[in-house]
């Protein structure tokens, strides 16, 4: 499930049910538009990639989300909504409601990239309403938790980063602030989790997930 959602973007992600192939469904979209519709807006509609109760549907709903915004998805509907009570649901709320004041997660996409999608993936945002910088990691290794380095480039070395998490425990936690230590934002993400991290920002910048 987790790694499947690779056929939303992944131009060399050859898919291994019947099809067998490659999909990569947003930029083949995207390549139709630009061929025959220019400015045409796209759209995936009545998607559902399932375990709603479960954490495992949890972690695709957000790396699902992640990547419509990354690729410049322009909608997308969900069938059906998951209840309230669910994961799932929580994994959208970290996106649009995560504090419960209605604080959500950038408008604006920022250049971030990971070493291993399958293992855990990243989307990092600017929010136009504050100019907050948001980092949601997605860690969608059932057993480990993974460390982290997150390399914040042209933006202020010093510095904290608040954090929520939803994990098995199915709910949205506000952790101890982290502070950065020379540009870097160091943690280690929970088996099987979602955590957002909100930075102030200041000016452009993007970020990268060094090995560790």
């Amino acid at each position: 499930r987790n790694q499947s959602t690779r056929v939303l973007w992944d131009t060399n992600y050859v898919d291994p049910s019947w099809i067998n192939n490659v999909i990569a469904l947003i930029p083949r979209m995207k390549g139709w538009v630009a061929t025959n519709y220019p400015g045409t807006k796209t759209g995936i509609t009545e998607y559902n990639w399932g375990a709603e109760s479960s954490i495992n549907g949890a972690t695709a709903q957000a790396d699902i989300l992640g990547i419509f915004g990354r690729e410049g998805l322009d909608l997308a509907t969900r069938w059906t909504s998951p209840a309230s009570s669910t994961p799932t649901y929580k994994a959208m709320k970290l996106y649009r409601n995560y504090d419960g004041n209605d604080s959500s997660f950038g408008d604006t996409s920022i250049l971030t990239s990971v070493p291993d999608p399958d293992d855990l993936s990243a989307f990092g945002a600017v929010r136009t309403s504050d100019g907050a910088m948001t980092l949601m990691v997605v860690n969608k290794d059932i057993l480990n938790a993974n460390p982290i380095a997150v390399n914040i480039t042209n933006f202020a070395a010093a510095g904290t980063a608040q954090r929520w998490q939803l994990t098995s425990a199915n709910v949205i936690n506000q952790l101890a602030t982290l502070t950065l230590t020379n540009g870097i934002l160091s943690h280690v993400v929970r088996s099987q989790s979602i955590t957002l991290y909100v930075l102030s920002a200041a000016g452009n910048f993007k970020l990268q997930f060094g090995p560790m």
